[in-house]
């Protein structure tokens, strides 16, 4: 044999090699059993995704060349009643039927035509638990997503693709989520031990998701343990929780789960240099049935922050609160959801009614005048959806929607309005009103070129309460498959979102509010590179419409950024809370804009070497006719941001690594002074928003020792996030007579050292 053609015997072995490695790391195997006596039952359907087999004399199974992600699961057996669940790849399934007396007869499962395509970024618990930067917290490493605006200190909030974080739209198991962060965006309101993954739509979100400008984050929950009681927990420096699962009553899994934190005691105990102290708490109780058909969950998130120094002393934590008497804070909700999912052939019918209470109530006695804020909503909602196959594809139609009881308390200066333009004096007032909102939608998938063209138009048809008004959103997405794991999309749609209950305050009249409407258009491409790397890249355009903006001139801290109060932030807080807390401005849906971009990102998510490398290039422009037609930075604008993020597993260690870069928010500068009648200083505004803050840089390191038992897994971990102490600039403040300028510096070196046991 002639020494090329060993060599091109040498490489096909490798090759073949190499192949059926892929394959067996794509693949997900179990066995099927008898619930009663835990025999393996032959001649099961098992359905992972798009592909199936029957389970062989024992119950066992093996489907390989799987796509990565969270897959659905479903298994049928005669004479069982069927089981749902969820795997991904490397899974080892352990599954058990109860016995169906009323359903004799054998349920088949028909795999016709595809499955829609799913959302572009999915993230596993397993992937993101590890993760620098995020503080040991799943929902945080959305964060580091391309697509994802910075958001100052750390602090929560979801601004995707140059829209509000308000825009954005948040779901667990189908139940819409008020508040995805705790406060000050220290921690998620959910574990990551009951997070089983995440996926996240930046922009062209499926006609199932509508009264949203933005992008949809989706967020499934974990199901406990089946055969025994397990229980774990975290404790680390700001926070302890522990976690329970295992089987209970209604013959099913349970997982439980609690979280505190208590950052407020050791300041306290400590006698830290500190004004106001944080205080997290959230809960979580979810049930499953054995077979997957029935889920109840409750979730609840509570925040509290309170004043701990004597605010007689001018000089706590650098801040002066010698004018602040009283001071305190608390936002709090809870979540109560059923699903039932049924199938039938190759119908699938899913519905989640749920009921829910929020509750912020703020008080405050500044300058010896009251002031406080106290905003309730009951909101009960139900979502709906019926999946079947239909001409070589899917057919989805649902619905969703709920009615909801508003309310909220104000004390407070009324902001300046049309009536009186100048308010001076502090008025009580409040607010009660029932809101509805109702949509239906459907979606259908068509295939064609032997699968590699998929082309799926959806109409979506909404009854807003609020504004009192009904609109329509036709949606289209195309694929195309290319072969070679290369496939382009594109994606145009029109979007709507409701006003604010904050925006009807009873100070400016009886008054309707219009939503806001997006008209948004994507393409990308992407590359699967072997079995675990993905390349892609999209450039995405946005039309904004009817956006609510201030509609006095002045009435908001846009044009005083760079006073000596603000600090240059007030902009972006407003913008972080509005939704939970309100503008309580006099807002008219007047205001334009458009937000623009390119997204790259080349990721590897299984292997020893697991990460991504992410840029984006994005504007985002706003124009508020009150103040002339001139187009203005979003107060989020940032053109430029990458992320390198990066961890490998040696041994019993896992190291990573975390590196950010941002380009500076847009602020208003200060041009110059004049005195007034009082002899006091009064800055004069620069054009506004004109300058921008240096840029954003930060390294986060991370490393985890695991040590793997029968009873469970504990692992020790490090997480530092800024470990260059940089001290990076987050606003602009000048001093009383504004000839002196210094920068708000964001967070310094921060360590988390913490032990998690996971059952």
């Amino acid at each position: 044999m002639t020494w090329p053609l060993r060599c091109l015997v040498v490489i096909a072995l490798v090759a073949t090699a190499l192949a059926n490695t892929a394959r067996a790391e794509r693949a997900a195997s179990g066995q099927v059993v008898d619930d009663a006596t835990g025999v393996g039952l032959a001649a099961a359907t098992v359905v992972i995704g798009d592909a199936q087999a029957e389970t062989d004399a024992d119950g066992r199974f093996v489907i390989d060349t799987l796509p990565l992600g969270r897959l659905e699961v479903i298994v049928v057996a005669e004479g069982y009643a069927p089981y749902f669940g969820s795997a991904r790849i490397g899974d080892t399934l352990a599954i058990r039927l109860s016995a169906d007396a009323a359903r004799p007869d054998s349920e088949v499962i028909e795999v016709s035509g595809r499955a829609p395509t799913g959302p572009p970024l999915r993230l596993s618990t397993a992937e993101i638990r590890a993760l620098p930067g995020a503080g040991n917290d799943a929902l945080r490493a959305l964060q580091s997503m391309p697509g994802v605006a910075r958001a100052p200190f750390g602090l929560g909030g979801l601004a995707l693709r140059g829209t509000a974080p308000r825009d954005t739209n948040v779901y667990l198991d189908g139940i819409e989520v008020p508040l995805l962060y705790h406060f000050g965006g220290l921690a998620s309101f959910v574990p990551t031990a009951a997070v089983d993954e995440i996926s996240l739509q930046p922009g062209g979100a499926s006609t199932r998701y509508g009264r949203g400008l933005g992008g949809v984050a989706v967020i499934t929950s974990r199901a406990g343990r089946g055969d025994r009681w397990r229980t774990g927990g975290e404790l680390s420096l700001i926070h302890a929780a522990a976690v329970a699962e295992g089987p209970g009553p209604a013959r099913g899994s349970w997982l439980l789960g609690v979280r505190r934190s208590y950052f407020d005691a050791i300041v306290a105990a400590a006698n830290l240099d500190l004004s106001l102290a944080p205080r997290y708490l959230d809960a979580q109780a979810r049930w499953q049935s054995g077979d997957g058909r029935w889920m109840a969950i409750v979730f609840a998130s509570d925040d509290k922050l309170r004043l701990i120094r004597d605010p007689d002393d001018p000089s706590a934590g650098g801040i002066d609160t010698s004018n602040v008497k009283s001071f305190s804070y608390a936002s709090r909700f809870a979540r109560l959801g059923l699903r039932y999912r049924a199938v039938r052939g190759a119908t699938s019918f899913s519905i989640v009614p749920s009921v829910g209470i929020d509750d912020v109530n703020g008080r405050a006695n500044h300058n010896d005048i009251d002031k406080g804020l106290h905003r309730w909503m009951v909101p009960v909602s139900l979502r709906a959806e019926l999946a079947t196959p239909a001409a070589g594809g899917t057919l989805s139609l649902g619905v969703d929607g709920g009615l909801a009881r508003h309310g909220y308390t104000l004390l407070n200066t009324p902001p300046p309005s049309p009536a009186d333009p100048s308010p001076d004096m502090p008025i009580e007032r409040g607010l009660t009103r029932w809101s509805g909102d109702a949509g239906v939608w459907l979606e259908q998938s068509w295939f064609a070129a032997r699968d590699r063209l998929e082309i799926r138009p959806g109409l979506r048809a909404d009854y807003m309460g609020l504004a009192e008004q009904a609109t329509i959103d036709p949606r289209l997405v195309a694929i195309e498959r290319l072969g070679h794991g290369i496939e382009l999309e594109q994606a145009i749609g029109l979007y709507h979102s409701p006003p604010l209950v904050t925006d009807l305050d009873p100070i400016f009249g009886d008054r309707v509010m219009r939503g806001s409407t997006a008209l948004q258009g994507s393409a990308g491409a992407k590359a699967v590179v072997g079995d675990a790397t993905e390349l892609s890249a999209t450039a995405y355009y946005q039309d904004l419409r009817q956006l609510p903006v201030d509609a006095i001139s002045n009435a908001t801290p846009i044009s005083d950024n760079g006073g000596t109060e603000s600090g240059g932030l007030l902009g972006i807080s407003r913008e972080l809370v509005d939704e939970q807390f309100g503008s309580y401005s006099y807002r008219e849906a007047i205001g334009t804009g458009h937000a623009y971009g390119l997204e790259l990102i080349a990721r590897r998510s299984a292997g020893p070497w697991t990460g991504w490398l992410a840029y984006t290039y994005g504007r985002s422009m706003r124009r508020n006719p009150s103040r002339g037609d001139v187009l203005l930075p979003y107060v989020l604008d940032q053109p430029h941001s990458a992320t390198a993020v990066g961890a490998v597993t040696l041994g019993r260690w896992r190291l990573g690594g975390r590196f950010r870069f941002t380009t500076g928010n847009p602020y208003t500068p200060v041009a110059g002074t004049t005195v007034d009648a009082d002899g006091d200083v009064v800055p004069i505004d620069g054009p506004t928003l004109s300058a921008r803050l240096p840029a954003f840089w930060q390294l986060d390191l991370r490393a985890d020792r695991v040590w793997t038992r029968p009873w469970g897994t504990l692992s020790l971990y490090l997480d530092v996030q800024n470990v260059s102490n940089r001290a990076n600039a987050e606003g602009v403040t000048y001093d009383e007579t504004y000839t002196m300028r210094s920068y708000t510096r964001g967070l310094p070196v921060f360590p988390s050292l913490g032990l998690e046991y996971i059952p």
